[in-house]
């Protein structure tokens, strides 16, 4: 087996992974990055498909915040167009609203006078900036104490879907504030990639490549090296043959169920190994529909009260060569009404489709027993991805009780990056994951100005 030395490897290149690789090449240190992927990017990417540019995950990043803020440190392109504000459709209805306030806006649309609206923002004021709900109740229980209007409960609703990926009844209340006064605080506007999100993923491997590190393609890791509970590398299966990388620390963006599979359960404590155990991953699905021109006037449309559907994004309105000239993409997002247990996926898809005819008028379909290519009147939907079990949105769900993952394993030296173990407040997308990115390589840093100075004590002393 050929051997191979860097100083970090990192398993595994989207978000999470990318961000570190590329702060830590920034910094001096001989950094690979093993992806198992033809592409790199993970659920920050983008596939083309007849022409079109189909995301796997993230369509929009934001303007400011962690994420962007690792662009700016290490000097990758952050090429990215802000859309508008997005509209919002109660009950198929355009609901006329400000360019800015938008949520206070549409909350006060929804409330039934202004009493209940402001029984409601001063309970959100508390929760903001005195002290966050319980987080062994759900966010639906939360709200119910103030309001039981399907109106707004169908908003609150939305945004879980949105940003938790779950449900009102199922997310943590905690959490659900801990992200609005973390996550979407710090995100600004929001942006299209110029060519999709795979372009912000490539300008950071550039960056990682341009400092002297690698970053290798269709090379999965299939071992972490493990010896005296330390670390000490990882084996990467390449188009060329099993190679033993040995390095002195190893980052997994892979996920902890499949990290403790590299490393052996053998390795980890009975407490961590149940917190891995009890994770629960999030289901998604994400359609591509294409048309000669936009079903909408708006390329950011937000929906309430509907079966499955949470938003519809026009990209192409915006970012030029998303689709062929003369074309028009769209995704639109829907989760399931429960995350526990199993769907039928041909019952989501149809019910995702319905919500598309009541909301975008311009979309109709034929009968739902021709899924294998559905056919409107003024488009097609290109392509259906489904995001759960092995790929989910999010691995680790903030369902109620749930309490978040360390990004330290019980393996010295053995890191994890990625949405499955953001902070409170930061436990998804692409800001989350560039947080953890950002902590785990502090902490190498840290760790690694502590060794050279005991070094030179003892050479000191010697």
């Amino acid at each position: 087996m050929r051997q191979e030395q860097y100083d970090a490897v990192v398993i595994g290149s989207g978000v999470g992974g990318l961000c570190a690789g590329a702060l830590l090449a920034h910094r001096g240190v001989k950094t690979l990055v093993a992806e198992k992927l033809p592409d790199v990017g993970g659920r920050c990417s983008t596939i083309d498909y007849k022409g079109f540019k189909i995301p796997v995950g993230a369509v929009g990043v934001p303007s400011s915040g962690p994420f962007r803020e690792v662009f700016e440190e290490v000097g990758a392109e952050f090429n990215v167009q802000q859309h508008p504000e997005g509209k919002y459709i109660v009950d198929g209805t355009e609901v006329s609203l400000p360019e800015k306030g938008q949520f206070n806006a549409i909350l006060s649309h929804c409330c039934k006078d202004e009493a209940e609206f402001t029984r409601i923002k001063k309970a959100m004021r508390r929760a903001d900036t005195w002290e966050k709900p319980s987080n062994e109740i759900t966010l639906r229980d939360w709200l119910l104490q103030y309001t039981s209007n399907e109106n707004v409960h169908a908003l609150f609703q939305n945004v879980c879907a949105a940003f938790i990926i779950a449900n009102a009844h199922e997310a943590s209340a905690q959490e659900f504030f801990d992200i609005r006064t973390g996550m979407m605080r710090s995100y600004g506007a929001a942006c299209f990639p110029l060519g999709g999100s795979i372009k912000l993923m490539e300008s950071l491997a550039a960056v990682i490549r341009s400092r002297g590190g690698d970053v290798w393609t269709r090379s999965p890791a299939s071992n972490i090296l493990v010896s005296d509970q330390k670390t000490r590398g990882v084996v990467v299966d390449t188009p060329k043959g099993e190679v033993e990388i040995t390095a002195n620390a190893v980052i997994s963006n892979a996920g902890p169920k499949r990290t403790v599979e590299m490393a052996g359960r053998e390795h980890f404590d009975k407490g961590f190994l149940s917190e891995v155990d009890s994770m629960r991953p999030s289901f998604q699905m994400w359609i591509a529909t294409i048309s000669d021109r936009p079903l909408y006037d708006w390329p950011m449309i937000t929906t309430l009260k509907t079966r499955r559907m949470i938003n519809m994004m026009i990209p192409s309105m915006v970012i030029p060569g998303l689709a062929p000239e003369g074309k028009h993409i769209h995704y639109s997002i829907s989760g399931p009404a429960e995350q526990s247990g199993h769907w039928n996926m041909k019952e989501e898809v149809d019910l995702h489709i319905q919500d598309l005819k009541d909301n975008v008028p311009l979309f109709s379909t034929m009968p739902p027993d021709t899924l294998a290519w559905l056919v409107s009147t003024h488009g097609e939907v290109l392509h259906v991805g489904c995001y759960h079990g092995g790929w989910p949105t999010i691995t680790n769900t903030p369902f109620a009780g749930y309490q978040p993952m360390k990004q330290k394993t019980p393996i010295e030296n053995l890191y994890q990056v990625g949405e499955a173990v953001g902070p409170r407040g930061w436990m998804g997308g692409t800001p989350g994951c560039a947080l953890t990115a950002r902590l785990v390589v502090d902490e190498i840093m840290k760790r690694a100005e502590r060794e050279r100075a005991r070094a030179a004590r003892a050479g000191g002393n010697g």
